[in-house]
Formats: structure tokens, C-alpha cells, sequence
């Protein structure tokens, strides 16, 4: 927005370059962030703000949750670069809502582990009943949200017009339609599974980062391509008038995710929380529907869906059988118990290392994938 009035006022074109109000955000965010993390880390430590229990250890890891300081640096840097049409005003409104959600039971689990040291609730309590919403109020809510914004971004922006593209086709070919009343729930689903998903993966140190990061990596590239009318034909991928205006909103999240990355390696000074992770898979979700890439989030998001799966897959099971499919839920404690057994890791620190890199790996290569699938082989 600042960008956009300087730029009426010098006529200035490298100011209306959306590759330049990228950058601008992507760099901002990450000073910002470098900037204000030791002072807000000095600030939760002083205040003993923790959140989890180290099972392993018997005492408290410094898990404090980022998140908060993550929404006020992206809005800001939105404020600065980006300009606010239909695309990014809706994206920001899922990104709001479900970093609030997120916001309450980071603060709830603050409360309920000083209740714990306190000798109020036991920790086995405070394990069970840590989330200051319910399971089942807290879907809802996500539910509730996406299909607002879901139905106010079909009515109000063209191009959400329930048209998908598909994996390896073309759609010249064949591009698939769905009407109003399958695309709306088809478009809060993603949404909200994407937020669960990116939540369950924020487990260990930076696993959740890089995977938003490879994401958000995707649709910054598919949106400035399907904005450019010449290129979208040439490619044979849908041409999408002004989603490139979300480019700056992903810069600053990925550089606020890098930053945050400096931070959170181990061993961690903070950690996402659910104010972050919420928040930001929530807008990974609203995002590969603008690019009508919905589709092709098992391929790109596949490690955070594959999280989602295990957990669903695992209540599904222990309800139904009283027997589970994994270890543990999410899958990544399924391989940090099943790599417990091996007598090569020595310690915990090992374990979580290898898990964290191996799922980086997997994100980086589906990216490269991804990209290809999408502009090439059809």
C-alpha cells in the first residue's frame, strides 16, 4: 500500500513491478524479524512463558510461541508492499481470524502449565485439557470462517469461478467445474485441513517452517505466471487477472518463516504455536485455490497432509478397533518412536535431526516436482 502511493506520487515504474514490492516485503519482514525476536524472546522468558512439557527430559523446553509477533509483522509489511484487492484482502482475512484462534490456546496452554506449577491441575490434566478451545469448537470455527470467506471470494472475485486444474492434464483438454454448491465446502475443506495439517507437523524444531515454505515457494511462482496473460497461454495454465498481488503477502511470510528459522534451529529459542501454524496453513489453503491448484496439494503439501492423515486415520482407528495404526500421532512421532528402538541414535537430539531433514528433503524435491507437473508435463 505504502509502495503503491509512492508510486502515484513519482510514477516511479520500478515501484509498480510486483517482483520489486516482493522483494521489499520479503526483505522488511526478515530485518523486522531478526529486529524485534531477542527483545519479544527477553520479554516471554521474563514473563516464564512456556507452553509444553519436555517428556524426555522432565523439564521445561523454551517453547514460547512466535505466532503473535508473526501476524504483526506480516500485516505490516502488508501495509507497506502490497496492494489490497479481492486476492489479498481474502487471504488476509482467513491468515486474521485463524491466527486469533490460534492466539487463544497458545495463551490458554501459558495459563493452564502455570496452574500445573501451581498444583492446581496435575500435568496429566494439563496434557488433556491444554487448548483453550475444544477440539470439536475449534474445527467448527475454522469450518465457520472458511466458508464465509470461501462464499464472499466466489461472489466477488472472477476468477473464483469453481474451475480446478488437474495433475498431468491439460486444460485446453480438460478443465473440470464445480458448481457452487460442491466447490464452496470442496474450498472450506482445503482450507481447513491445510490449518490442521501445518498445526500437527509443528512438532519438532523448523519441520513445519520449510514445508510452508516450499509452498508458499509454488504459489508465488503459479500466481506470478498465471497473471501474465502471454505466459499462461503459452503454457496452456489458467490465466488469473491480479493474483500476482499476493506475491508481496508471500514475501513476507517467507521472510518472516526465515528469520523465525534462525531462531527456532535447534536448540530452539522459540517455537510457531498454534497462533503461527494455524494461521499460516489456513493461507496456504485460500492461496492454491486462487491459483486453482487445489489439486495439486497432495504433491506440494504433502508432508503436511500426510501429518493430517496419521492423526485422522489413528482417532479413526483407536475409536473404531481400540487398536492404533502408529506408534503415535502425527506421523513423525510414529518414526521418532520407531527410531527410539535403534541403538545407532544415541540421543533425542539425533532423532529429531534426522526426522526434521529427512521431511525438508521431501519438501524441496516435491517442490521441484510440483513446478514441473504444473507448467510442463501434461
Amino acid at each position: 500500500m505504502l509502495i503503491e502511493l509512492i508510486y502515484q506520487k513519482t510514477h516511479l515504474y520500478l515501484l509498480n513491478s510486483r517482483l520489486f514490492s516482493t522483494s521489499v516485503a520479503t526483505v522488511f519482514s526478515f530485518v523486522c524479524a531478526m529486529v524485534l525476536f531477542p527483545p519479544y524472546i527477553s520479554f516471554l522468558k521474563k514473563l516464564n512463558v512456556n507452553t509444553e512439557f519436555d517428556s524426555v527430559k522432565g523439564k521445561t523446553d523454551p517453547v514460547m510461541p512466535a505466532g503473535i509477533l508473526f501476524l504483526v509483522i506480516i500485516l505490516a509489511t502488508s501495509l507497506i508492499s502490497a496492494r489490497f484487492n479481492s486476492y489479498v484482502i481474502s487471504a488476509l482475512a482467513i491468515y486474521v481470524f485463524f491466527s486469533v484462534i490460534g492466539a487463544v490456546d497458545d495463551i490458554a496452554k501459558v495459563v493452564n502449565k502455570a496452574r500445573v506449577s501451581r498444583g492446581k491441575i496435575t500435568k496429566q490434566d494439563y496434557q488433556y485439557k491444554a487448548d483453550g478451545i475444544s477440539a470439536n469448537v475449534r474445527l467448527s470455527l475454522y469450518i465457520l470462517i472458511s466458508c464465509v470467506v470461501a462464499i464472499v471470494a466466489y461472489k466477488y472475485i472472477p476468477n473464483i469461478n469453481g474451475y480446478i486444474n488437474i495433475p498431468f492434464l491439460s486444460i485446453s483438454r480438460d478443465f473440470p467445474y464445480m458448481p457452487f454448491w460442491l466447490f464452496i465446502p470442496f474450498m472450506t475443506l482445503v482450507i481447513a485441513v491445510m490449518a490442521n495439517g501445518v498445526n500437527f507437523t509443528d512438532g519438532f524444531d523448523t519441520l513445519a517452517a520449510v514445508p510452508l515454505i516450499t509452498c508458499f515457494l509454488f504459489v508465488g511462482v503459479i500466481a506470478y505466471v498465471s497473471s501474465h496473460a502471454v505466459w499462461s497461454k503459452y503454457l496452456l495454465i489458467p490465466y488469473i487477472s491480479g493474483v500476482d498481488e499476493i506475491l508481496p503477502l508471500i514475501g513476507g511470510m517467507v521472510g518472516t518463516l526465515l528469520a523465525f528459522l534462525w531462531f527456532n534451529s535447534p536448540p530452539s529459542s522459540i517455537i510457531m504455536g498454534d497462533s503461527g501454524a494455524v494461521g499460516l496453513g489456513g493461507t496456504i489453503g485460500i492461496m492454491f485455490i486462487f491459483i486453482k491448484a487445489a489439486f495439486f496439494l497432495p504433491l506440494v503439501g504433502f508432508i503436511f497432509l500426510l501429518e493430517f492423515l496419521s492423526v485422522v486415520l489413528q482417532i479413526v482407528s483407536f475409536r473404531s478397533t481400540g487398536k492404533r495404526i502408529f506408534l503415535r500421532a502425527p506421523i513423525h512421532h510414529h518414526f521418532q518412536f520407531l527410531m527410539r528402538k535403534n541403538p545407532f541414535y544415541a540421543q533425542e537430539f539425533y532423532i529429531r535431526s534426522k526426522i526434521t531433514w529427512r521431511f525438508h528433503i521431501i519438501s524441496v524435491i516435491l517442490l521441484v516436482v510440483s513446478l514441473i507437473v504444473f507448467l510442463k508435463v501434461r
